[in-house]
Formats: structure tokens, sequence, C-alpha cells
């Protein structure tokens, strides 16, 4: 822009001191006058542009531009030249992702470690979503049955981002006007009402298959086990298993702890970070879209750029590819996947993480990656629940080894995660390397 106004000054000065003959000036005022219309539709770009009016084309959607109009005072600035930065960063192929569209290309990925975001464009109609909330006021309305008063939300355009806000409050900021609002995230949002999770998936959680053995194991033994403490024998596999519908159960069942709604209000957008605990996670949206950004080369190097440095180097990425979720959508991320989401309009989504054996190692290599990060690598907690998690699937694995159930390749990659790992901070981590040497001896045994 400056250089525009130093050239058009030069030309208006130049024209002083050689004046343009009579019958060319009404021509070169003409063009004068198109070149200070041209500036100032530059300048009003320009300010639009401060406005943080983002308009870029869709890469993988259906052709739907992007659009995010936010009001400039509420939104911190750098959140908003990120955003912008990555989505210029967007290669116009699709190699940075899988499409799948029948049940037997997805459980076929599923069974092995994929290495690449899975989408599924239209997976989950209104029939596979019965018994969720469709609507954000359907869903505050189910809370308030549940005797919920209250979420916590993120708030991005306040220092004290974190807090708690009334149901009251949450309906009256979803209803308020677009863009005179701060925009909220309520991410910690536990599925009480329906599990939904997709079949394909629920085929192939290894903690869900962990729970159900636990599940079926004498009470003494059960009690070892939430303790931490291996049977007399080194194994489990000799225990006495009941299916009796009379016997107590031990555990939970459900995976209520591991599937989410997200419920996210216009203009929120979190920067580049990776999901908790070493899951692979699925979404769909229920309402509204959202604009998925994800490394176009997903890696085991991509989560170790991400603990390094955050979201303040993307350019360290070799690009990405955005993917504008709408209602039906089914999105699958690997591992410590790394990805940024934008929220152009209100929108409810649904969805929850999982362990595969095949992604095991990469699980555990992922959890070790963000224990040492924290929040550089994902904005959520490690928690205690998540180590007896990883406990209790290598419990199974153990079991099903020496039950020739799985083969030793299977676990290869458990085995060689064991380097990822630093010091011992507590009894969990302990017990998880403990059983991935017991794992290793194991396996050593098969070739001895």
């Amino acid at each position: 822009m400056k250089n525009f106004d130093m050239q058009l000054l030069a030309l208006r000065t130049w024209t002083k001191e050689n004046p343009i003959p009579t019958p060319l000036e009404a021509e070169a005022n003409s063009i004068l006058l198109q070149m200070e219309e041209k500036q100032t539709a530059i300048f009003q770009k320009s300010r639009e542009r401060r406005k943080t009016k983002i308009n870029h084309q869709d890469t993988l959607g259906p052709g739907l531009p992007f659009q995010l109009e936010l009001n400039s005072n509420a939104v911190p600035q750098e959140k908003l030249q990120f955003l912008d930065t990555i989505d210029r960063m967007c290669k116009r192929d699709q190699t940075g992702i899988v499409r799948v569209t029948r049940i037997d290309e997805l459980h076929d990925h599923l069974q092995r470690p994929f290495g690449k975001p899975i989408l599924w464009r239209g997976y989950a109609k209104e029939p596979r979503l019965h018994g969720l909330p469709l609507s954000i006021p359907e869903l505050l309305q189910k809370l308030r049955l549940l005797g919920i008063d209250s979420l916590e939300v993120y708030n991005y355009a306040r220092t004290d981002s974190n807090y708690t806000e009334t149901l009251d409050n949450i309906l009256d900021h979803f209803q308020a006007p677009p863009g005179t609002r701060d925009p909220l995230n309520f991410l910690d949002i536990r599925n009480f009402f329906a599990s939904r999770v997709p079949v394909e998936i629920n085929e192939v959680d290894l903690l869900r298959l962990a729970r159900r053995r636990h599940g079926t194991m004498p009470a003494p033994e059960f009690k070892k086990s939430r303790l931490h403490v291996a049977p007399a024998d080194n194994s489990a596999s000799e225990l006495k298993r009941s299916a009796s519908k009379s016997q107590k159960l031990h555990t939970l069942m459900d995976a209520a702890d591991h599937e989410f709604l997200l419920l996210s209000s216009q203009g929120s957008i979190s920067t580049l970070h990776g999901d908790t605990a070493g899951g692979a996670t699925f979404i769909t949206v229920i309402s509204g879209r959202k604009p998925w950004y994800l490394p176009r080369n997903m890696d085991r190097e991509a989560s170790e750029i991400l603990a390094t440095f955050g979201s303040s180097t993307p350019e360290t990425y070799n690009g990405f590819i955005k993917i504008e979720l709408l209602p039906g959508d089914l999105l699958i991320m690997p591992p410590g996947c790394p990805h940024a989401v934008a929220t152009p309009e209100h929108t409810l989504a649904f969805g929850g993480s999982f362990y595969t054996l095949p992604h095991l190692g990469s699980s555990l290599r992922v959890l070790a990656i963000q224990d040492r990060a924290g929040t550089i690598f994902s904005n959520e907690d490690i928690k205690e629940q998540d180590l007896i998690n990883f406990i209790e699937m290598l419990v199974t694995c153990k079991d099903l080894l020496q039950e020739n159930i799985i083969s030793p390749e299977l676990l290869a990659s458990v085995v060689s995660s064991s380097m990822c790992w630093g010091a011992v901070k507590n009894k969990q981590q302990r017990r998880i390397q403990e059983l991935i040497q017991e794992i290793q001896g194991e396996i050593e045994k098969r070739f001895d």
C-alpha cells in the first residue's frame, strides 16, 4: 500500500511539471481516477482482512467456501492469523487422507495400523445417531433432566479462559445474534445418553475387549488386577471365567468415559494439538459444520514436531489438508494426529477415543510423548485412569499371547515402544513398563 501511494503521488507530481496536452487530458484524468478507486478498493480489502473475515475454498469439502466472521475485539488476533496461515498451506490433493464408502473398506483399514485419517462422507445418518441429542437446545434440555446445571467452558478471548457456565447462560449465548458473543468451546461433555460408537470401531476396540475379559474374572483376581498385581503364576489365562448373568460384574462394561459431545459456538478455534492418552479418535458432526486441518503427511515425525514446537511453527509440516465436516460425516484419526479445528457456525458433534491392537505400540509411544511434552502436545492432561486403561490392555495382550490367540508379530511395536519412555513417575507407569518387558519375555520364548 505504501509503494502504491508513492507511485500515485509521483504520477500527480509529474503531470504538474509536464502538463498533459488538452486532447489527452480527459483520458489521463480518467486513468488517475481509476487508480484512486483501485487504491480505495485495496484499502477496503485490507480493512476487511483486519476484521478477520477469512474466505477460502474448502479443498476436500463439497465445494462450500469457508467463511469465518468474528468480532475482532473479542478474538485474539494470533489465533486467527494462525488459522489463516495453515489455511493457506492446505494442498489441493487428497493424498493425506483415506476415503471410504463401504463398511468392509472401513473394517479393513481399522484391522491394521492405518497411518492416515479416514473419512466417510454421510456415514452417520439420523438412525445411527438415534438416542443422542440432535440439536443444541435438545442437548441442554436433556442435561437438565439429568440434574446438570452447568458445563465447563473454554473461552480463549478471556484471560481466565477456563470456567463454569450455567445452562441458562449457555442457551442465551447460542440464541444471541452471530458475532455478538465471545466464541466458546465446550469440550468436556460426557455422553450420558446412548452409546453410538460405530460398530466397526467397537469390533476392534482393545480397551472394550480388555474390560469385558476383566468383567468375567472371579472377584479376588479382579481385585488383584485393579491393584496392578500379577497372578502368582504370572498368568491370568488359567482363571475360571464365567458368562453367567448371575455373576457380579467387576468393571464398567460400556465406554461412556470415552464418548463425548462437543459443543462450539461460532468463531471458536482450536490450534494444533493432539488428542490425549494416545487414543485414536472418531468424530461425527450432528449439526453445524467444522473445518478440520490435518498434516498432509501423517507419520511418526508429526507427533514429535507437535511435541517440540506446539502450534508455533506450522511451516515445519509439509503442508496441510482441510476437511469440512458436515452433519453425518465420520472422521477417524490415528493416535497422536496433530489437528486444528475451526467453527464457522454453531456446531454440535459427537465423538470418542479408542485403541486397537495393531496401533497399541503407536498409542504407547504417543502416551510417552505427551507425558514428556505436556500441554505443548495436548489440551488435556493424562489421567490416572488412562494409565490404568493401558495396564488393562497390556494384561489382555499378554493373556492372548499366552493363549495363542494372537501372534507375537502383532506385539512387536508394543515392545519397541519401551524405548520412548523416560524416568518412571508413578506406580502405573512402572507397571506399564513391567508388562511390556513381560510381553517381550513371552515373545522371546517363542524363538528360543
